[in-house]
């Protein structure tokens, strides 16, 4: 028989709840499930390794750790051993938050630029600090990054290339995702790829053109229909294309998005939610089933191919995978 109870449900974003339930089996044997509309399940916070260093934080990397002086200063990146890996003490201020793709936002003589985890300055300090929501200065993405120059917006990538012309024009740059960026020029919407063509709009199905849109006359701008990983405070979660937070930082590890679904860990296990937060299949795949330079289809574990996910091997080494509502089928 199973003894189960159930925590009371708490708000965690716009009225939101969630609510875990958890049974036990006499046997000993724990199942736990959750309904998560944006999920607030506990996830172990990063460790911060012992080091010689006062006041170290987590960044957004696994692995990597920022340590400051007490009045926020920084000092230096170092690793999961506490060793010094990067020298920060030139820079009046770092984006920890928004180290991506290896690259870390700095800032010097109040300019922005990006350092690699070697201590050099692939892009130099030479741009704007930007003013808005997301913050100073953005991160990689897709090997391409949004910068502003002489107070115009444009995108170079990790060479420092420009790859988008810095224009007066543009109201706002969206980071990429898929390969294309969306594009404002005062009211009118474009999209552009990698290397700065125009591209046809995501949500046109019929393929056609892109074509500039006119508020109000139009309904709103769809917002991309993927998220994007991010972690913060050691904890991982998903944010749209403007860096908001949509599934709030509460996984211990999570994969991109892939056909809807995202694997996400808790401790030991992997499940999967949708866009929308929702736990579509419990936690009950084994992390330690996989091998982490191990993939399938080019993909790693936990991540959607064609339908199928590969979540373990068998001991004669066959893979074993399951289709999208967690049932087990062939891998091949």
């Amino acid at each position: 028989m199973f003894r189960c109870s159930l925590s009371k449900p708490r708000p965690v974003v716009s009225n939101l709840w969630t609510m875990m339930l958890r049974c036990t089996a006499g046997v000993g044997i724990s199942i736990v499930s959750a309904l998560l509309v944006i999920p607030q399940a506990q996830a172990a916070s990063c460790k911060i390794p012992k080091s010689y260093y006062k006041n170290v934080s987590c960044t957004a990397s696994s692995g990597l750790f920022l340590a400051v002086k007490d009045f926020g200063a920084p000092v230096a990146l170092i690793d999961n051993k506490g060793k010094r890996i990067v020298d920060l003490t030139r820079y009046q201020k770092v984006d920890a938050d928004n180290l991506s793709e290896g690259l870390l936002p700095v800032l010097r003589n109040g300019h922005v630029g990006y350092l690699n985890m070697k201590g050099r300055e692939v892009v130099p300090a030479m741009y704007d600090m930007l003013k808005e929501r997301q913050g100073w200065a953005r991160p990689v993405s897709e090997g391409r990054i949004v910068v502003k120059k002489d107070g115009n917006y444009g995108v170079i990538n990790t060479a420092n290339r420009t790859v988008v012309p810095f224009s007066s024009s543009f109201s706002e740059v969206a980071d990429y995702r898929g390969g294309i960026t969306r594009v404002r020029k005062s009211n009118n919407i474009s999209w552009l790829d990698k290397s700065g063509n125009v591209a046809k709009d995501p949500a046109d199905n019929n393929h056609k053109p892109p074509q500039a849109r006119q508020s109000p006359s139009t309904p709103p701008i769809s917002p991309f229909t993927t998220l994007q990983p991010r972690q913060q405070d050691g904890k991982w979660g998903f944010v749209d294309d403007q860096n908001v937070t949509m599934i709030t930082y509460s996984f211990d590890e999570v994969r991109p998005f892939s056909e809807g679904m995202a694997g996400v860990r808790i401790n030991e296990d992997w499940g999967f939610v949708n866009l929308g937060g929702e736990l579509l299949i419990p936690f009950r795949f084994a992390d330690s089933g996989v091998s982490a330079s191990d993939t399938y289809q080019g993909k790693p574990s936990f991540v959607f191919v064609d339908g199928k996910a590969w979540i373990g091997n068998l001991k004669n080494g066959n893979k074993m995978c399951i289709d999208k509502t967690g049932s087990s089928v062939g891998c091949d």
